[in-house]
């Protein structure tokens, strides 16, 4: 089976991976524009269009999209714009509850699955200096609410309930079963 992966990801590629699969990457070339839905809604949808732009080209493969927003009390964090709006998500994010919804989506050539996952975060306490020194060093602008929970961004996390992989960007478990593998 021919599977692409529809993401600029390098998370995403490597938990495929990991996970075993040959693979293409394609940048499904989706803008993602914030719309005033629901996250869960917006990652869902951000997942199949990525999913299905790429099908459209390439329709004897299986595709695979994902998209991940950081999310608590009606704010939504995407991957920021610059270092001020960088900043300003982890200033939110610290010492915070928040949420992470990853969706994923697979397009065949006769069947389009949808599936999403939450995992839920606490930061600790950040201090300005540590977060100046993040966004500096730590590359956080391909990634939604600024940070990596597989780089130094893991020292931030104080607990963690769900999947580290759905925080990462794509949950194997979920993504397994939308393949019909689990």
């Amino acid at each position: 089976m021919r599977y692409i992966l529809a993401s600029s990801s390098k998370r995403r590629q490597q938990i495929m991976s990991m996970l075993g699969f040959r693979f293409e990457v394609i940048d499904p070339g989706v803008k993602e524009e914030p719309v005033h839905w629901h996250p869960v809604i917006n990652a869902r949808r951000l997942a199949f269009k990525k999913a299905y732009n790429v099908w459209l080209k390439h329709k004897d493969a299986t595709v695979i999209g994902s998209d991940t927003i950081v999310f608590f009390d009606n704010q939504t964090f995407g991957k920021p714009k610059n270092k001020e709006e960088a900043v300003n998500m982890l200033k939110n994010l610290s010492d915070r509850w928040h949420n992470v919804v990853t969706a994923i989506a697979v397009v065949g050539r006769f069947y389009k699955r949808i599936g999403h996952d939450i995992t839920r975060v606490k930061f600790r306490k950040l201090g300005e200096d540590e977060i100046i020194r993040y966004v500096e060093f730590w590359s956080p602008f391909d990634k939604a609410g600024s940070y990596g929970i597989q780089d130094y961004g893991a020292s931030f996390i104080e607990r963690i309930e769900g999947d580290f992989y759905t925080v990462m960007g794509m949950s194997p478990r979920l993504l397994l079963t939308l393949l019909g593998l689990l």
